[in-house]
């Protein structure tokens, strides 16, 4: 087993927030005798024989038949699809009877919600690098709090909707990051880190009141809109439409994670980059997966919508190998996350095919 070592991110700069009823003596007696009258008068209506309520006759009878769900707004499945929801009608906490009209409602919110290609631009003093490394920090950090992956991707997200929304001045670059990474961290976490913590973090470089006073600063610039849906949120679908096991869900989020750090990549939407990872991942794993009809279906994109993108995410793969910022590959080396990152197929020749027709 090969032991792996993280970089120590604590203390680190970067160079680059009944209404009560009171009834008093003889009132509260006369208030129990009428509540007591009514019970029985209720008693009493209930235990009329049913022939002699009346019924309504413009309402037919209804028979309640055990069906597999498919969404309330749903339209019948294509014969080519399989429904992936039938064996959950029984599950409450999967929610069967909604899970079409939630997903179709993330993909509202991540169209109202976007990160626009070259969101940099507005930025006077910051860089494409200087994201990478911020963002580089950050999973580190994440990795060793030992927080939610979903607190990971908010963060990044609320981070870059604020770049592209407020210019940045060099030397609050890293306390945008942290700040955003403590919003996200109360939004996902039961228990949140301490804002002392993201002080310690920084080594001291900001105090606890930058944090807070950054924090209301981000919040009314998105808005307070912090419901942003997540490429984990669209994996997890898709991943069950593929029938897919812990290595192939596990490497899709690998792939997702790489593309984090880069700055090309971080307009794609949620779904969008959910989709790929996995497709990218099919095709490198093999044994008999494909794109069929119902990961279609689920994911909302074709094979042929993706085939560019899969191309440019191969090209991140091959990337990743001599980059500077490596904290997700030693991440993902661990044996937790099945060591993933050393993968063989990561350097198949499917992936250094569809690396060479990525545009530059």
């Amino acid at each position: 087993m090969v032991k792996v070592e993280m970089k120590p991110a604590i203390g680190t700069k970067l160079n680059v927030n009944n209404q009560e009823n009171i009834a008093v003596g003889g009132e509260l007696q006369k208030t129990m005798v009428i509540k007591k009258a009514r019970r029985n008068n209720d008693s009493e209506a209930s235990a009329k024989p049913a022939s002699k309520i009346p019924r309504l006759s413009i309402f037919p009878r209804m028979s309640v038949v055990n069906e597999p769900a498919l969404g309330f707004s749903s339209k019948l499945l294509p014969l080519d699809v399989e429904n992936i929801d039938e064996n959950d009608v029984n599950n409450v906490l999967l929610t069967p009877e909604y899970v079409n009209d939630i997903y179709e409602y993330l993909r509202y919110l991540e169209s109202k919600q976007t990160v626009k290609q070259n969101f940099l631009v507005i930025q006077k003093e910051m860089t494409a690098r200087m994201r990478s490394v911020l963002i580089d920090w950050i999973i580190n950090v994440h990795y060793q709090f030992r927080l939610l992956p979903e607190t990971l991707y908010l963060g990044i997200s609320i981070m870059d909707r604020f770049f592209q929304k407020e210019s940045v001045n060099k030397n609050k670059i890293q306390l945008v990051g942290v700040t955003a990474f403590f919003i996200a961290s109360k939004f996902e976490e039961i228990y949140p880190p301490d804002i002392k913590d993201f002080v310690v973090i920084c080594d001291q470089l900001y105090h606890k009141r930058d944090i807070l006073k950054m924090e209301m600063v981000i919040l009314k610039a998105l808005k307070f809109e912090l419901g942003r849906p997540l490429p984990l949120h669209f994996l997890r679908r898709n991943s069950k439409a593929a029938h897919a096991d812990s290595r192939i869900h596990t490497m899709a989020k690998y792939l997702m994670e790489l593309t984090l750090v880069e700055y090309e990549c971080a307009h794609w939407k949620p779904s969008l980059l959910a989709a790929v990872a996995l497709y990218v991942t099919l095709r490198m794993i093999g044994d008999g997966y494909t794109w069929t009809p119902t990961l279609e279906y689920y994911s909302n994109y074709s094979e042929k919508q993706l085939i560019p993108y899969a191309a440019q995410l191969c090209k991140v793969i091959l990337k990743s190998e001599k980059s500077k910022f490596q904290t997700c590959r030693k991440k993902y080396s661990s044996a937790k996350l099945l060591e993933i990152s050393k993968s063989p197929e990561l350097n198949c020749s499917y992936v250094k095919e569809m690396a060479k027709t990525a545009s530059s």
